[in-house]
């Protein structure tokens, strides 16, 4: 089964995510800023740890070395049936990495079950993602979070 959630900031997505990993064997990555909000990492599950944004003068940048690096990673990354695919998130950064968007596409073909969770917003991946994988999002709000989270642990 494969899911992918949205919904405003702040509402739950990455706890959600958190609340089903002790319950699942999961592979993928996460996205985190910084303590300051300066520096955005990608930490894979698996280790590794890359820097994939940057702010300059308040707006966050790419770092294409990081992104080249994650799209090896993830490329590269196996997934056992028995597993659960993670990426939370998937932003807008990855609008300026067309290598890391088709690594994106081929985990999530590779992968029977997968959790992703996406950035609320109107983004040409994003929208490209939901169309090729054929499925819609779920937007998590407060009032539905526990429903969505007991739907995902039956239904994987």
């Amino acid at each position: 089964m494969k899911f992918f959630i949205t919904g405003e900031r702040n509402v739950g997505k990455s706890y959600l995510v958190e609340r089903i990993k002790p319950v699942v064997k999961y592979r993928g990555f996460e996205t985190r800023f910084d303590n300051d909000l300066e520096n955005l990492y990608m930490n894979f599950y698996e280790g590794d740890s890359l820097l994939i944004g940057t702010r300059e003068r308040g707006r966050l940048r790419i770092v294409e070395e990081g992104f080249l690096f994650a799209t090896k990673l993830l490329g590269s990354l196996d997934i056992p049936n028995d597993n659960l695919l993670i990426m939370d998130e998937i932003g807008f950064l990855e609008e300026d990495s067309p290598e890391f968007q088709q690594a994106v596409v081929s985990s999530l073909r590779r992968a029977k079950h997968c959790l992703c969770v996406l950035r609320k917003g109107n983004f040409s991946f994003i929208g490209h993602l939901k169309a090729s994988m054929g499925v819609g999002s779920i937007e998590i709000t407060p009032e539905n979070r526990e429903e969505v989270y007991s739907r995902i642990v039956r239904e994987i």
